[in-house]
This record gives C-alpha cells, sequence and structure tokens, in this order.
C-alpha cells in the first residue's frame, strides 16, 4: 500500500517497509517505471527499513511542475523531510541515479551512501540527445504504447528477453500506465541533465557502482570511469547482466547492496 504527501502543491507516492527504526534505504527506479520495479528485490532485503518513491510523474505521483532531475530531488527531499529522516542510504537505478546524484550535490549532509544501481554521472551524449527527442515526438504524437513496447526489451541481454517475456511484458504493462506528459517530462530532464562528476569527487558518503556486463546504458566503462573519482568506492560488474539488474540477478544485486547499506550503517 502506497502513502501520499502533498509538497508543493503536488502528491508524492511511496511505500515505506520493514522496521520502525534503523537506518532509512531510499530506492529510486528508473525511466518509464514506478516503486514495482522492486518489487522482487525487497524480500532479498528482509529487516531494512526501506522507503520507495514513485518519481513526479510517474505510479501514483503527480506530474512535476516542470522538467529536471532537481524536481526529482526536492521529491526525495520532501518524503526524507515528512519522514522525518536526517540521513539515508539513497540507491538509484538508471534515471533515479541520475536524481540521487542531483540530491547529493543540493543535500550531501543528508547521506549516510550513494548507490548508482546502473547509472553513472555524465550527461547525455549527442546520440543520446537526438534519440530522446525521437522519441518525445513518438509520444507527442500519441504513441505512447509502442514507445514503451520498444523500450523495455532494449534493456535486456536477447538471452533474457526470449527466456523471460513475462518480465518484459510486466515492465511494458507498467510503463503503458505511465502517462506520455510524465515520460516526456522525464525525458526533457535527462537531456538538460548536468555533469556530476564534480558532485562524486566532493562526496565525503561512500558511493556504490553497479553495472552488468551486457549493460548498454550504464556501461562497464563508462561505470568505472566514475568509480576511480569518490574518495570512497565499492564497484560492481556482473558478468551476463544488462540493465535491470533488479530483475535479472535480483538476489545478488540485493546482496550487493545490503552489503553496501551494512558499511554505511557501521561508519
Amino acid at each position: 500500500m502506497k502513502n501520499t504527501l502533498v509538497a508543493n502543491n503536488r502528491r508524492i507516492a511511496y511505500q515505506l517497509t520493514g522496521p520502525s527504526e534503523g537506518l532509512l534505504l531510499v530506492l529510486l527506479h528508473g525511466f518509464c517505471e514506478d516503486t514495482s520495479v522492486w518489487d522482487d528485490f525487497i524480500p532479498h532485503l528482509n529487516g531494512l527499513r526501506i522507503v520507495r518513491i514513485d518519481l513526479p510523474g510517474f505510479g501514483e505521483s503527480d506530474l512535476p511542475p516542470a522538467p529536471g532531475m532537481e524536481i526529482y530531488a526536492d521529491a526525495v527531499l520532501a518524503v526524507l523531510d515528512g519522514l522525518s529522516v536526517k540521513k539515508c542510504v539513497l540507491v538509484g537505478h538508471s534515471m533515479g541515479g541520475y536524481t540521487a546524484l542531483a540530491f547529493a550535490e543540493k543535500h550531501p549532509e543528508r547521506l549516510a551512501g550513494l548507490g548508482l544501481f546502473h547509472s553513472h554521472p555524465f550527461e547525455d551524449t549527442p546520440e543520446g540527445i537526438a534519440n530522446r527527442r525521437r522519441g518525445i515526438e513518438m509520444l507527442q504524437s500519441g504513441k505512447r504504447d509502442l514507445y514503451v513496447a520498444q523500450l523495455f526489451p532494449s534493456l535486456f541481454p536477447p538471452a533474457f528477453v526470449k527466456a523471460h517475456p513475462e518480465v518484459i511484458n510486466a515492465l511494458i504493462d507498467t510503463g503503458k500506465r505511465q502517462s506520455a506528459e510524465g515520460i516526456v517530462a522525464a525525458l526533457e530532464g535527462m537531456i538538460a541533465r548536468q555533469n556530476h562528476e564534480n558532485t562524486l569527487r566532493s562526496s565525503t558518503c561512500p558511493v556504490q557502482f553497479l553495472s552488468g556486463s551486457e549493460d548498454a546504458i550504464a556501461s562497464p566503462e563508462r561505470v568505472m570511469q566514475a568509480a576511480v573519482l569518490p574518495a570512497i568506492a565499492d564497484a560492481h560488474v556482473l558478468s551476463g547482466v544488462g540493465h535491470m539488474g533488479m530483475l535479472e540477478a535480483a538476489e545478488k544485486t540485493a546482496g550487493i547492496v545490503r552489503r553496501f547499506w551494512e558499511f554505511c550503517a557501521q561508519r
């Protein structure tokens, strides 16, 4: 069951599970997703206090007032403040990682740890911007369902797509429940996002990096390039995994995140 709070006259939906005390683990979903993307991941984190947030424009959260990763970061802050949480371990998948970096730049004192789960600090390439603009045109022409149907299979290795059509179809169904306006705002926000290499260089909290050997979006090369930036870093590349480790290797990736959370909690 989701809770909601209102910040700046807009609803933000989130799910809180686990004990009432302890260092909070915050999980941020990626593009065209909502909190449900973590459903198979959460059971492997038994005993941790966890909040999952529907970023603005996705799930049950209202549309953002404007595009931008900083707007999403403001929603994360609103949830933390609503729960009276002073520090957390913040883990973001893909676009959620871009959001986590925007949060880290604005509110570094609120972080006990930062996790980039199939994500990186670099801005879009010209090719990436062109692809996103084509997506915006497609969405604005009323082809949301086709856009979503093409998106999700590309996030997995072909062998996984063939072996697990039910996973792909579930993601497509979730994507089709998102509004075209929310998806467009996310694309515009990712196009405009800034480079966060300096955010990582100046980080005083540990930073975890996770990628898959078959990840075409947050490639191992880009992730390892970023992993040398923070003072304290933990980096993992999972063999045979694409861009969706929480679904492709739920137990393994949850174990990696749990060990990172434990390290941050003990500091």
